[in-house]
């Protein structure tokens, strides 16, 4: 396990409602690429004007309202626009991943 692996094990142990995402292309700011964001667990205002089956299917629309909302650095409705699909489908993921408790086994 690399020394970066583990700090982002650390990382999730220490917080299980913040998860780090590494993008495979990132997506530009400028002149720099952002290949990696923090999310947080949603919480129920977030989620306002959202409907959790949209969530659920991964629309794209849905992912991209919601993504402002809990990234740090903050990303656009633009930037999630702009992800290469294998990107998208990472933060998907990752937003679902908040919504099911860890014990349930249909989801892993």
């Amino acid at each position: 396990m690399t020394t970066a692996e583990q700090t982002q094990n650390a990382e999730t142990i220490a917080d299980p409602n913040v998860k780090t995402i590494n993008f495979d292309y990132g997506f530009k700011r400028g002149e720099t690429t952002i290949k990696e964001v923090t999310i947080r667990k949603p919480k129920t205002g977030a989620l306002r004007g959202l409907t959790l089956a949209d969530l659920l299917q991964l629309d794209v629309n849905a992912i991209a309202v919601l993504t402002p909302r809990i990234t740090s650095p903050s990303m656009s409705q633009q930037d999630v626009y702009d992800l290469d699909p294998s990107d998208l489908t990472k933060i998907g993921k990752e937003i679902i991943s908040f919504f099911v408790k860890t014990t349930d086994e249909d989801f892993q």
